[in-house]
């Protein structure tokens, strides 16, 4: 039986029977889009540019809260949730975008990271023909009063993806892989 050690509204620090020390959020499990469209002969992709609560990477001794990293407009899944109407909504609250479950061109599922127990639901949205509402973005949360939308030409993603001194959350590379395997039928060769 899984004990917990430490807990919260937000989350919770338990151990496995096996002696595994984990942490859990309130919500557990989350989605990870990335936003893209036709733009000329290319394609261009929103890029939700967030704070982190703190930040120490390599060079990088301490990030001020003012210095966002790019990510995809994510979300945690609320109780009873799909995974698909987790995506309508943080996309319609984060970017005023109104999408359809037919929009939802690729998906993959990843793990956060080995010291949690959350699934990362990852999609890949083709905003090409929706409607942008004009209201304001956001749940009233002074992390997301911070965040910001940008488009960005492909070479420009790519460019944020091979920056070695500032990081991105790794949700933006699973999803733009997709985005070439899927809708551009690119073979993907691992270095």
């Amino acid at each position: 039986m899984t004990k917990i050690l430490h807990k919260n509204y937000w989350v919770n620090l338990k151990e496995s029977p096996r002696g595994f020390i984990f942490a859990e959020r309130r919500n557990v499990n989350s989605t990870a889009t990335l936003l893209y469209k036709k733009q000329g002969s290319g394609y261009a992709f929103l890029l939700r540019y967030q704070p982190l609560p703190e930040l120490k990477i390599n060079e990088i001794k301490k990030a001020k809260w003012t210095d966002l990293y790019p990510c995809c407009v994510t979300g945690s899944m609320e109780k009873g949730e799909t995974p698909e109407q987790n995506v309508i909504k943080e996309v319609y609250e984060e970017t005023n975008y109104v999408i359809k479950k037919a929009n939802l061109v690729a998906h993959c599922i990843a793990v956060s990271t080995t010291q949690m127990n959350e699934c990362v639901y990852n999609y890949v949205v083709n905003i090409d023909n929706c409607k942008q509402v004009n209201k304001k973005t956001g749940d009233g949360t002074i992390f997301e009063r911070v965040s910001k939308n940008v488009w960005v030409s492909e070479k420009e993603l790519q460019a944020v993806l091979t920056n070695t001194r500032f990081p991105y959350l790794s949700s933006l590379a699973s999803t733009y892989w997709m985005f070439l395997k899927v809708i551009k039928s690119e073979k993907i060769r691992l270095k």
